[in-house]
């Protein structure tokens, strides 16, 4: 993505943070696509600083992804649940807890390829 455009992002996801900020106050309580525009806000930070601070922004892209596991995991649940009971749910959230399954399941995935091919490489190394 070029600069101009991770740099909207973050714009539009700082902007979209502030706004659920004043949603969630007049509500009286928060839910849990508001997390969404941070995360945006968070994956442009993240892309903005990685060449300059790669450690700074890995920390970014981890606080981005644990902040779309649990946020579309309490959404996912949520809707689950009342569509189990009967009751009304929102159709966003329950789509949410899919999306949010299928992202830790190819988290899991590429952990999985690659422990395994490190412990190859690791083996391909000791036979020398």
């Amino acid at each position: 993505m070029s600069r101009r455009m991770t740099q909207g992002a973050l714009v539009v996801g700082s902007i979209g943070v502030l706004i659920n900020i004043v949603d969630a106050i007049g509500s009286g309580r928060p839910e849990p696509h508001h997390a969404f525009a941070a995360v945006v806000a968070l994956g442009a930070g993240g892309e903005l600083l990685k060449e300059r601070r790669p450690r700074a922004a890995r920390a970014l892209y981890a606080v981005a992804a644990v902040l779309v596991v649990v946020a579309g995991s309490v959404a996912g649940t949520t809707a689950t649940g009342a569509l189990l009971r009967g009751d009304d749910f929102d159709l966003i959230d329950l789509g949410l807890g899919v999306l949010t399954v299928f992202y830790v399941a190819t988290c899991a995935g590429r952990l999985v390829a690659y422990l395994s091919r490190r412990a190859s490489r690791s083996r391909d190394v000791s036979a020398c």
